[in-house]
């Protein structure tokens, strides 16, 4: 009977976790809150996905060294916050300007933009 308690205490967190993370996240991409449905998608996706390693490695830091706790937490925060910033940068646009060989080139595309 006492296995169902555990598994409620690590999915919640779990999503303490997640929460913090995506928190964290934000306050380092701001930008995220008004891209598009699809590109906040892939960031949560990726995040999502490093939950489980997250809360795994943050037990078993915090069960080596209780008195590391928080660090531990806040160390499992930063790895779900770096999954979304991998994320969000591997779904940016690849570059801005085409590949141009030479500097007045690259200006003269850069000033056409503008």
């Amino acid at each position: 009977m006492n296995a169902r308690p555990n598994v409620q205490r690590i999915d919640a967190l779990g999503q303490h976790l997640a929460d913090q993370g995506f928190r964290t996240l934000i306050s380092l991409c701001p930008e995220i809150k008004t891209a598009s449905p699809a590109r906040q998608e892939a960031v949560c996706a990726a995040m999502r996905a490093k939950v489980p390693p997250a809360v795994d490695s943050l037990l078993k830091d915090t069960q080596l060294a209780p008195c590391l706790s928080e660090a531990a937490f806040h160390n499992a925060v930063l790895m779900l916050a770096l999954a979304g910033v991998k994320a969000w940068q591997a779904t940016a646009k690849r570059t801005k300007y085409s590949n141009s060989k030479t500097r007045k080139d690259h200006h003269a595309q850069h000033a056409e933009q503008h």
